[in-house]
């Protein structure tokens, strides 16, 4: 079972947001508002902090997330969907009408 996985409609998602883009990352931080909700940015410039760890790659874009949340998910499946409607964040699949969503579950 793969740590890291994402929806055939995430994908599609995030393959629009690279053709008008370029490069991405994805963030996934503890802050207060969006600790569970993965954020994409343009890879370009975009500061990683140290406080983050790579998770893994969906669609050849790195996806960074808190050391915390880390040891907190080390034994479940984390898999990126996306769902029809405008989420509250900075990320650029907003303006596209899309929001990304973060679920997990068990690894067995």
């Amino acid at each position: 079972m793969e740590k890291l996985v994402a929806t055939e409609k995430a994908i599609e998602v995030i393959e629009l947001l690279k053709a008008k883009h370029g490069n991405l990352v994805f963030e996934q931080s503890s802050g207060c508002c969006d600790g569970t909700v993965p954020i994409c940015f343009t890879k370009d410039g975009h500061y990683i902090s140290s406080q983050l760890v790579l998770l893994g790659e969906i669609a050849d874009v790195p996806y960074y997330i808190d050391k915390h949340q880390s040891e907190y998910l080390k034994h479940m499946q984390v898999l990126v969907d996306v769902m029809e409607g405008q989420g509250a964040s900075f990320s650029l699949e907003s303006a596209e009408g899309y929001a990304f969503l973060m679920k997990s579950k068990i690894m067995k």
